[in-house]
């Protein structure tokens, strides 16, 4: 996963560091990056690695391909915000713990806080649109709807911030506001879930040598689970057995490759040959 930072990122950070509130934007930059590690793993964990992430002020753009599953796609969304509000929660439950840590932890628990509630909103580039998009018959319709709610809401924030911010001095407003409105409209390429099919463990170092490696594994273990067996340096067969132990099938590197891409990664592998047969 490659991180790099949008300059809407910096232009808080440099209004932070202007009022002195140095902490607080550590607070931010500690969730983000929290929040966007949290998305990682849910990705990797359903067979999935991550292109470039964008680091705004209120977490990373990623674009909404459709290389993966509709099931695949919430979880990976609501995973980031989910792990903000229980690492808020958590650190709720340490102040009644240990309460010296209350000065350490607060700014880090409000920006936790307020990220994992902010990216549940339908307004994209915010994790609560893709779970929109995720459940829509029509996902064109829906990319588009949440688009221009998340453009219309980002104008009405920015305007309104500037308002409040003559009174109040604080600009989180109106930059949360760009960041919807630049995300809404600038849509940034190659910022999207790639599926492992078409990444290197398919790919074999045959000038170097290849060992061969035989797993023995249930036909009721799902798609990703075969696929964390798989290295570029090394021949894979899987000898599938039933519950009594007993062999099923054998299994190539070739044909899990096939199965992968006509069925969800989570989809038991004795399942997904039975679909691929009939």
């Amino acid at each position: 996963m490659k991180i790099k930072f949008h300059p809407l990122f910096f232009l808080l950070a440099g209004f932070f560091a202007v009022l002195g509130r140095f902490e607080l934007l550590c607070g931010y930059l500690i969730g983000i990056v929290a929040h966007e590690i949290a998305h990682n793993r849910m990705a990797k964990l359903r067979g999935y690695t991550m292109g470039t992430i964008t680091i705004m002020p209120y977490g990373g753009v990623v674009d909404c391909g459709e290389e993966y599953s509709d099931s695949d796609n919430i979880l990976i969304a609501l995973a980031a915000p989910f792990f903000n509000l229980a690492f808020s929660t958590f650190i709720v439950a340490s102040w009644w713990v240990v309460p010296e840590v209350y000065n350490y932890t607060q700014d880090i628990c409000v920006a936790s806080l307020a990220l994992g509630i902010v990216n549940l909103l339908p307004f994209y580039p915010l994790d609560g649109s893709r779970v929109v998009i995720s459940l829509a018959k029509n996902k064109l319709k829906a990319i588009k709807a949440v688009k221009i709610a998340g453009i219309a809401a980002g104008i009405i924030m920015f305007f309104g911030g500037i308002a409040l911010a003559v009174l109040t001095l604080n600009i989180t407003l109106p930059v949360f506001g760009l960041f919807l409105i630049f995300g809404g409209i600038f849509t940034a390429k190659g910022q999207t879930y790639f599926h492992v099919t078409g990444n290197m463990p398919f790919v074999k170092d045959y000038k170097n040598g290849l060992t061969e490696k035989t797993v023995y594994i249930s036909q009721n273990c799902p798609l990703f689970r075969l696929l964390g067996y798989l290295n570029k340096d090394n021949k894979c067969f899987f000898i599938l057995v039933d519950e009594k132990g007993e062999e099923t099938e054998c299994l190539g590197e070739e044909k899990l490759g096939e199965l992968c891409i006509r069925n969800e990664l989570s989809t038991p592998v004795g399942i997904a040959l039975k679909n691929s047969d009939s």
